[in-house]
Order: C-alpha cells, then structure tokens, then sequence
C-alpha cells in the first residue's frame, strides 16, 4: 500500500509538472494555459497520448511524431523533478499519519515548491524572475508559518518576520548599491518570501549555501574552456557562449537549491539558534 501511495504521489507530480511547463512555456507571452499544446516546428495539435508525462517524450525518442524536430529535454525533466518533490514533502511530512494538519502543509508546500521550480527554470531560460511566482511563494510562506504556529508549541513567528527583512535588506542593498548591476530586484523579492519560509537561521544557510555553490559553479564554467585549450581538447573561439568575469548569472536557480538544502538539513550555520532562538 505504501509504494502504492508513493507511486501515485509522483504520478500526480509529474501531471502538474506538465501543466508547470505550459506556464514556464506561456508566461509574459499572450498566451492563456489553456490551449491546446503543439509542436513549435509544424504547428501539429499534439493528441492526448503525445502528453503523457515523461512517458510521451520517451516513446517519441524526445522527437515530434511528425516532422521529426527535437523535443527540449527541459518537459520531461520538469515532470521528473516535480514528482520527486512531491514524493520527498510526502514522506517529509509523513502524511501517511493522516493529520489534516499535514496534509495541509502537504499541499501547500506542494504549491510552494511547484512555484520555485517554475521560477527555477524560468530565471535560468530569461534570467527573469516572474512576479507572480514569487507573490505565490510568498503567500504559501505565510500560510505554512500560520499553520506553525497553530500546531507547534512555541514556534516563533518572528523568527520568520525578521528573516524576510534582513534577507531581502541585505538583497536590497546589493541591487541599490550597485545599480541593479550585482542583483536583480526579483532577488529581492525572492529573498523576502525565503526568509518568510526558512526564518532567520535556515534563510541565512540557504543564502551561504547559494553564493558557494553559485561561486562554484561559477569559477569551473569560467575555467573550463581555458583548461580545455590548456590540454589541447578545444580550442578557445570567438564565438559561442563564454562566461566572463562580466558576465550574467541568474541567481534565483542557486538560492532554490540552497533553500532546499537548508530545508531538508535544517541547517543553522552561523549558529543563531544557539543565541537568538531564531
């Protein structure tokens, strides 16, 4: 019965990780949600077993059925991704006890998630963070610290306040200082709703948990073509994509990825609890 649920828990993630990628598709484009999808190359309306998420691109060799033009590996990735997420917050929250509590956190963290990852890929295809995504996280932020503090004894909700400001302060001051140069405003406000989720201690984890992995992730995309010239494997040309020291990196993807982390660790590692109890 257990992997039953687990089963059906992913299935149904991956059914809304399709929808995430008709709104990652359709955003600031004009275009409702509520269309019929197509392929992009020769217009054909794809059929109700061309949709099958991860299951249709497989079957179709990640290839349009008709004029054979490749299919981005971005649709089944987004479906894969987003029933892991369901599967981890279901066992994350043990639903399986049957609280109605849970089940509430269950399915707003559900919708929290499923936006994140839509600004996820969303930032990292326009280097944009869309508005309405992060007003949607801010909101189930909300929500489950409301519910915190109704099923929790003690929890602190000024814990959570006071991360959203200094988080979003100290993003704030980086975009004015720098003229927007450093940090877009969409940082901003992406780092007021982590701080409203995370509070101070795990919000200040994620953030050290995204500039290290952005510096890293950074510095081997800034090294790797020279190191491939330095051993013959390529050479270093004029052309193409190469990421200099100013280049353009969105942000939002690494402060995700360190909201997870500090999420799932429960991460304080500048050691606040400790001291403050935030």
């Amino acid at each position: 019965m257990g992997a039953f649920i687990y089963i059906s828990v992913f299935i149904f993630g991956t059914i809304v990780g399709s929808f995430l990628n008709v709104v990652i598709l359709r955003h600031n484009t004009g275009r409702g949600v509520t269309g019929r999808s197509g392929c992009f190359s020769c217009g054909k309306t794809l059929s109700w077993y061309e949709l099958i998420p991860i299951f249709s691109f497989l079957t179709l060799r990640g290839k349009c059925g008709v004029c054979q033009s490749k299919i981005s590996w971005q649709y089944p990735l987004v479906e894969f991704a987003n029933g892991l997420l369901f599967v981890f917050l279901w066992a994350y929250f043990d639903v399986k006890t049957g609280d109605i509590f849970l089940l509430m956190q269950f399915i707003i963290s559900c919708i929290l998630w499923s936006s994140l990852l839509v600004i996820f890929v969303y930032d990292l295809k326009h280097k944009i963070i869309p508005d309405r995504f992060s007003l949607l996280f801010a909101i189930c932020a909300v929500l489950l610290v409301l519910l915190g503090k109704f099923i929790v004894p003690g929890y602190s909700v000024f814990s959570h306040i006071i991360g959203a400001s200094v988080l979003s302060g100290f993003f704030f001051i980086l975009w004015y200082t720098s003229n927007g140069r450093w940090m877009g405003f969409g940082d901003v406000k992406l780092a007021f709703s982590i701080g409203l989720y995370l509070g101070l201690s795990q919000g200040l984890s994620a953030f050290a948990f995204a500039f290290w992995i952005g510096a890293g992730f950074s510095l081997v995309r800034l090294l790797a073509p020279r190191l491939a010239v330095l051993l013959g494997t390529k050479r270093l040309s004029s052309g193409g994509e190469h990421l200099t020291m100013k280049s353009e990196v969105p942000f939002a993807p690494f402060l995700i990825i360190g909201t997870f982390l500090a999420m799932i660790l429960h991460s304080d590692i500048f050691h606040l609890t400790t001291f403050f109890n935030v």
